[in-house]
């Protein structure tokens, strides 16, 4: 396909500018030799935005949007250590609108991490027990919400993420564009790659790369993408980013990928946000190696996934590899606990 129709549609998107773009594309020389492959990580920790994460390139699009429809506030949910409420607080008090955040939990959460944030943003802050983002219920609160704004003359904004929304497939966009980026930054460097690595939360993420690496970046459309689940699992999760992958590309005019998601189930452990020893030993492998920083919830466990599948062969040995490094650095400082503890054999470099 000619990549011009989809840059240009992507061009035409409303856009508020929040990123530090290109992120850099790095080689982690230390960790190739470690662990046979050639190993490359995308930066994306390092969009710079209130310290950075993938949700900053989603938030430039939903803001532009909600600046066009001229919004007034932004409003989403998530859970209590969210990045992306963190991001949505800080990319409001960059644009000059209003937050509100609807957190999953009691209150009573420890204020550190994006949680802190949150509030050093000025965010506005409420807080439900119903643990399920897509719920009826949740939805209903924050229309809720809404509507308290519109009667006091405010123009509210939903940013409430799903496959076949608007928002949803802006978000996807983004990722698409991320696709794009890398594809250059691989053909500077003179690689391309075999396999992309990439958390799966929500599946936005995956979804615009898939969208992007079978259309306009042409240089990745033999590139394996491989998503690692962090919450839903994929017969679930993988539903959901075939949907984002079908609204970004009627949004862009853009092929939809054929394969299914390749997903990995195998990292996410007993729920989303809760650590794994085997993240917690990729996160302290990849800082005492590389000085890489991960997070227990996101990118640690992704990988985990990268050294399990060095380990048993799925990524061969010489294989070139650009892991997605999504950031969400905040989560640390909440998991400071565990992560001080030095994990049984945390200075393997995979695991069997």
């Amino acid at each position: 396909m000619s990549r011009a129709p989809v840059l240009a549609a992507l061009d035409r998107l409303p856009r508020f500018v929040l990123a530090a773009l290109p992120t850099p594309l790095e080689r982690a020389a230390n960790l190739s030799r470690a662990l046979g492959v050639d190993l490359w990580i995308k930066r994306d920790d390092l969009t710079g935005l209130a310290l950075g994460g993938n949700k900053v390139r989603k938030l430039e699009y939903l803001v532009g949007d909600a600046l066009a429809h001229g919004a007034t506030s932004l409003l989403t949910t998530a859970a209590a250590q969210s990045n992306f409420c963190r991001v949505t607080a800080a990319a409001g008090a960059r644009a000059g609108l209003r937050v509100h955040l609807l957190l999953r939990g009691t209150g009573a959460e420890p204020v550190q991490g994006n949680l802190l944030l949150d509030h050093l943003l000025g965010a506005d802050i409420r807080f439900t027990d119903d643990m399920d983002p897509y719920s009826e219920g949740t939805k209903r609160r924050l229309e809720t919400w809404a509507d308290e704004d519109r009667a006091g003359g405010g123009v509210p904004y939903i940013l409430y993420i799903h496959g076949g929304s608007h928002v949803g497939a802006l978000a996807t966009a983004a990722y698409v564009q991320a696709a794009v980026e890398l594809d250059g930054q691989c053909r500077a460097a003179g690689i391309r790659p075999d396999h992309l690595y990439v958390a799966v939360g929500s599946g936005s993420t995956l979804a615009g790369l898939l969208v992007g690496a079978r259309g306009p970046a042409e240089g990745l459309a033999r590139t394996r993408l491989r998503g690692v689940c962090v919450s839903a699992l994929s017969n679930v999760v993988g539903e959901k980013i075939r949907e984002f992958a079908e609204t970004a590309a009627a949004l862009l005019g853009a092929p939809v990928p054929a394969e299914a998601p390749d997903l990995d189930d195998g990292e996410r452990g007993p729920g989303y946000g809760v650590p794994t020893p085997a993240a917690l030993e990729a996160i302290h492998t990849a800082a005492a190696r590389e000085a890489l920083v991960l997070n227990p919830v996101y990118t640690g466990k992704t990988f985990a996934g990268l050294l399990h599948d060095i380990a048993r062969g799925v990524v061969a040995r010489g294989s070139t590899v650009v892991f997605m490094n999504t950031g969400g650095d905040p989560l640390i400082f909440a998991h400071a606990e565990r992560l001080a503890a030095e994990p049984a054999g945390a200075t393997q470099t995979a695991r069997g």
